[in-house]
Protein backbone atom coordinates (compact mmCIF):
# COMPACT_ATOMS: atom_id res chain seq x y z
CA UNK A 1 0.00 0.00 0.00
CA UNK A 2 2.89 2.40 0.74
CA UNK A 3 3.81 2.05 -2.91
CA UNK A 4 0.61 3.87 -3.89
CA UNK A 5 1.05 7.01 -1.83
CA UNK A 6 4.79 7.20 -2.52
CA UNK A 7 4.38 6.69 -6.25
CA UNK A 8 1.73 9.39 -6.26
CA UNK A 9 4.03 11.80 -4.42
CA UNK A 10 6.94 11.07 -6.73
CA UNK A 11 4.67 11.44 -9.74
CA UNK A 12 3.51 14.89 -8.65
CA UNK A 13 7.08 16.08 -8.16
CA UNK A 14 8.05 14.85 -11.61
CA UNK A 15 5.20 16.35 -13.60
CA UNK A 16 7.17 19.32 -14.84
CA UNK A 17 10.00 17.09 -15.97
CA UNK A 18 7.58 15.01 -17.93
CA UNK A 19 6.94 18.07 -20.09
CA UNK A 20 10.85 18.72 -21.45
CA UNK A 21 -7.53 -9.01 -20.19
CA UNK A 22 -12.83 -13.66 -20.63
CA UNK A 23 -10.14 -15.49 -22.41
CA UNK A 24 -6.51 -14.68 -22.18
CA UNK A 25 -5.81 -17.33 -24.85
CA UNK A 26 -7.59 -15.33 -27.53
CA UNK A 27 -5.24 -15.00 -30.48
CA UNK A 28 -3.89 -11.49 -30.93
CA UNK A 29 -4.85 -11.50 -34.60
CA UNK A 30 -8.52 -11.96 -33.69
CA UNK A 31 -8.66 -8.94 -31.40
CA UNK A 32 -10.15 -5.69 -32.68
CA UNK A 33 -7.86 -2.74 -33.19
CA UNK A 34 -7.65 -0.64 -29.99
CA UNK A 35 -9.02 2.90 -30.19
CA UNK A 36 -6.99 4.74 -32.80
CA UNK A 37 -4.91 7.66 -31.62
CA UNK A 38 -5.62 10.89 -33.42
CA UNK A 39 -2.71 13.13 -34.34
CA UNK A 40 -2.25 16.17 -32.13
CA UNK A 41 -0.13 19.24 -32.51
CA UNK A 42 3.29 18.67 -30.87
CA UNK A 43 2.78 21.89 -28.94
CA UNK A 44 -0.37 20.45 -27.34
CA UNK A 45 1.54 17.34 -26.28
CA UNK A 46 4.36 19.44 -24.83
CA UNK A 47 2.22 21.81 -22.77
CA UNK A 48 -0.25 19.21 -21.49
CA UNK A 49 1.70 18.37 -18.25
CA UNK A 50 1.45 22.04 -17.25
CA UNK A 51 -2.35 21.88 -17.19
CA UNK A 52 -2.64 20.35 -13.73
CA UNK A 53 -6.44 20.68 -13.29
CA UNK A 54 -6.98 19.05 -16.70
CA UNK A 55 -4.77 16.12 -15.72
CA UNK A 56 -6.87 15.32 -12.67
CA UNK A 57 -10.07 15.88 -14.63
CA UNK A 58 -8.76 13.24 -17.02
CA UNK A 59 -8.21 10.85 -14.11
CA UNK A 60 -11.89 11.23 -13.26
CA UNK A 61 -12.90 10.80 -16.90
CA UNK A 62 -10.84 7.61 -17.22
CA UNK A 63 -12.41 6.27 -14.02
CA UNK A 64 -15.82 7.05 -15.52
CA UNK A 65 -14.93 5.14 -18.69
CA UNK A 66 -13.82 2.13 -16.62
CA UNK A 67 -17.23 2.10 -14.94
CA UNK A 68 -19.12 2.44 -18.23
CA UNK A 69 -21.13 -0.42 -19.79
CA UNK A 70 -18.92 -0.24 -22.88
CA UNK A 71 -15.86 -1.21 -20.87
CA UNK A 72 -17.75 -4.13 -19.29
CA UNK A 73 -18.61 -5.30 -22.82
CA UNK A 74 -14.97 -5.02 -23.90
CA UNK A 75 -13.84 -7.15 -20.96
CA UNK A 76 -16.59 -9.70 -21.56
CA UNK A 77 -15.99 -10.07 -25.31
CA UNK A 78 -12.23 -9.62 -25.63
CA UNK A 79 -10.72 -10.35 -22.22
CA UNK A 80 -8.94 -8.38 -19.54
CA UNK A 81 -5.55 -8.19 -21.24
CA UNK A 82 -7.07 -6.39 -24.21
CA UNK A 83 -9.11 -4.24 -21.81
CA UNK A 84 -5.88 -2.95 -20.25
CA UNK A 85 -4.74 -1.88 -23.72
CA UNK A 86 -7.98 0.02 -24.14
CA UNK A 87 -7.53 1.76 -20.77
CA UNK A 88 -4.09 2.95 -21.80
CA UNK A 89 -5.20 4.03 -25.26
CA UNK A 90 -8.06 6.02 -23.72
CA UNK A 91 -5.56 7.63 -21.36
CA UNK A 92 -3.31 8.58 -24.28
CA UNK A 93 -6.24 10.21 -26.04
CA UNK A 94 -7.24 12.14 -22.93
CA UNK A 95 -3.64 13.33 -22.46
CA UNK A 96 -3.19 14.53 -26.04
CA UNK A 97 -0.72 11.69 -26.72
CA UNK A 98 1.67 12.76 -23.95
CA UNK A 99 2.82 9.26 -22.92
CA UNK A 100 4.30 10.20 -19.56
CA UNK A 101 1.05 11.80 -18.43
CA UNK A 102 -0.98 8.96 -19.97
CA UNK A 103 0.91 6.50 -17.75
CA UNK A 104 0.38 8.74 -14.73
CA UNK A 105 -3.36 9.09 -15.38
CA UNK A 106 -3.69 5.32 -15.94
CA UNK A 107 -1.88 4.74 -12.64
CA UNK A 108 -4.20 7.00 -10.64
CA UNK A 109 -7.33 5.63 -12.36
CA UNK A 110 -6.44 2.02 -11.48
CA UNK A 111 -5.39 2.43 -7.83
CA UNK A 112 -7.31 -0.18 -5.81
CA UNK A 113 -6.57 1.02 -2.26
CA UNK A 114 -8.79 3.80 -0.90
CA UNK A 115 -6.43 4.61 1.95
CA UNK A 116 -3.10 3.49 3.38
CA UNK A 117 -2.20 3.09 7.05
CA UNK A 118 1.25 3.41 8.59
CA UNK A 119 2.58 1.86 11.78
CA UNK A 120 5.68 2.65 13.78
CA UNK A 121 7.65 0.31 16.05
CA UNK A 122 6.31 0.35 19.61
CA UNK A 123 3.60 2.87 18.70
CA UNK A 124 1.59 0.62 16.37
CA UNK A 125 -0.94 2.06 13.88
CA UNK A 126 -0.37 5.78 13.70
CA UNK A 127 -1.89 7.45 10.64
CA UNK A 128 -4.19 6.74 7.71
CA UNK A 129 -3.88 8.67 4.46
CA UNK A 130 -6.46 8.79 1.63
CA UNK A 131 -5.46 7.62 -1.85
CA UNK A 132 -8.77 8.38 -3.55
CA UNK A 133 -11.30 11.15 -3.27
CA UNK A 134 -14.13 8.84 -4.32
CA UNK A 135 -17.08 8.06 -2.08
CA UNK A 136 -16.97 4.53 -0.70
CA UNK A 137 -19.63 3.19 -3.07
CA UNK A 138 -17.96 4.84 -6.09
CA UNK A 139 -14.58 3.43 -5.15
CA UNK A 140 -15.92 -0.08 -4.61
CA UNK A 141 -17.83 0.00 -7.90
CA UNK A 142 -14.75 1.09 -9.87
CA UNK A 143 -12.44 -1.49 -8.28
CA UNK A 144 -14.99 -4.23 -8.96
CA UNK A 145 -14.85 -3.32 -12.67
CA UNK A 146 -11.05 -3.17 -13.04
CA UNK A 147 -9.42 -5.85 -15.23
CA UNK A 148 -8.41 -8.79 -13.03
CA UNK A 149 -7.02 -11.59 -15.21
CA UNK A 150 -4.30 -10.08 -17.38
CA UNK A 151 -1.60 -12.67 -16.78
CA UNK A 152 -1.69 -16.43 -17.49
CA UNK A 153 -1.32 -17.16 -13.76
CA UNK A 154 -3.71 -14.50 -12.45
CA UNK A 155 -5.81 -15.92 -9.57
CA UNK A 156 -9.14 -17.23 -10.86
CA UNK A 157 -11.25 -15.38 -8.27
CA UNK A 158 -13.00 -12.09 -9.00
CA UNK A 159 -10.18 -10.03 -7.48
CA UNK A 160 -7.42 -11.69 -9.53
CA UNK A 161 -4.58 -9.27 -10.18
CA UNK A 162 -6.43 -5.97 -9.91
CA UNK A 163 -3.72 -4.59 -7.63
CA UNK A 164 -1.01 -5.25 -10.22
CA UNK A 165 -2.31 -2.51 -12.52
CA UNK A 166 -1.13 0.25 -10.17
CA UNK A 167 2.29 -1.39 -9.97
CA UNK A 168 2.51 -1.73 -13.73
CA UNK A 169 1.47 1.79 -14.66
CA UNK A 170 3.20 3.49 -11.71
CA UNK A 171 6.55 1.88 -12.49
CA UNK A 172 6.12 2.54 -16.20
CA UNK A 173 5.52 6.22 -15.44
CA UNK A 174 8.65 6.52 -13.30
CA UNK A 175 10.77 4.71 -15.89
CA UNK A 176 9.43 6.87 -18.71
CA UNK A 177 10.10 10.09 -16.81
CA UNK A 178 13.55 9.09 -15.55
CA UNK A 179 14.51 7.84 -18.99
CA UNK A 180 15.78 4.50 -17.65
CA UNK A 181 14.84 1.60 -15.44
CA UNK A 182 17.47 1.84 -12.67
CA UNK A 183 15.93 4.74 -10.68
CA UNK A 184 12.42 3.34 -11.11
CA UNK A 185 13.61 -0.09 -9.95
CA UNK A 186 15.18 1.36 -6.81
CA UNK A 187 12.01 3.27 -6.00
CA UNK A 188 9.89 0.13 -6.49
CA UNK A 189 12.17 -2.03 -4.35
CA UNK A 190 12.23 0.59 -1.58
CA UNK A 191 8.44 0.91 -1.60
CA UNK A 192 7.96 -2.87 -1.44
CA UNK A 193 10.39 -3.07 1.50
CA UNK A 194 8.63 -0.17 3.22
CA UNK A 195 5.23 -1.79 2.81
CA UNK A 196 6.41 -4.89 4.64
CA UNK A 197 8.05 -2.86 7.39
CA UNK A 198 5.66 0.03 8.03
CA UNK A 199 2.31 -0.43 6.28
CA UNK A 200 -0.68 -1.84 8.14
CA UNK A 201 -1.59 -5.19 6.51
CA UNK A 202 1.30 -4.72 4.07
CA UNK A 203 3.57 -7.54 2.95
CA UNK A 204 6.52 -8.16 0.65
CA UNK A 205 5.20 -9.65 -2.61
CA UNK A 206 7.44 -11.00 -5.37
CA UNK A 207 4.55 -10.70 -7.83
CA UNK A 208 4.33 -6.98 -7.09
CA UNK A 209 8.01 -6.63 -7.95
CA UNK A 210 7.52 -8.54 -11.19
CA UNK A 211 4.59 -6.30 -12.11
CA UNK A 212 6.89 -3.34 -11.48
CA UNK A 213 9.46 -4.95 -13.80
CA UNK A 214 6.88 -5.50 -16.54
CA UNK A 215 5.85 -1.85 -16.28
CA UNK A 216 9.43 -0.69 -16.70
CA UNK A 217 9.84 -2.93 -19.75
CA UNK A 218 6.67 -1.43 -21.22
CA UNK A 219 8.04 2.07 -20.74
CA UNK A 220 11.17 1.07 -22.63
CA UNK A 221 9.02 -0.27 -25.48
CA UNK A 222 6.95 2.89 -25.47
CA UNK A 223 9.97 5.15 -25.83
CA UNK A 224 10.96 3.31 -29.01
CA UNK A 225 7.47 2.64 -30.35
CA UNK A 226 4.62 5.02 -29.56
CA UNK A 227 2.15 2.38 -30.77
CA UNK A 228 3.25 -0.07 -28.03
CA UNK A 229 0.53 -1.47 -25.77
CA UNK A 230 0.67 -2.98 -22.23
CA UNK A 231 -0.51 -6.44 -23.32
CA UNK A 232 2.90 -7.11 -24.88
CA UNK A 233 4.25 -7.46 -21.32
CA UNK A 234 1.36 -9.59 -19.99
CA UNK A 235 1.70 -12.80 -22.01
CA UNK A 236 3.78 -14.75 -19.47
CA UNK A 237 3.14 -15.67 -15.79
CA UNK A 238 4.03 -13.20 -13.06
CA UNK A 239 5.10 -15.83 -10.51
CA UNK A 240 8.60 -17.28 -10.84
CA UNK A 241 8.78 -20.74 -12.37
CA UNK A 242 9.60 -23.10 -9.44
CA UNK A 243 11.31 -25.45 -11.90
CA UNK A 244 13.65 -22.73 -13.12
CA UNK A 245 17.26 -22.87 -11.86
Amino acid sequence: MTRDILLTAVALMLMCRAATCRGQDTAATSLPVPPVLEDVNPLQEAVFPLLIPLIFNNVQELKRKICDDEFARIRREWGDRYAVDVVFRWSEQLCWNNRAMALFVAFLATIEHRRVGFRLPLLGPLIWLPLSGEFTDEFQARVALLPAHMFPDSPADDYGDKDKLQHFFGSAFLDYVFGGSDPAERVGDFIEWGEDAFVIEGSYDIRDLEANHRGRRFAERLRDDHAALPSAEMNTPLSPDPAAP
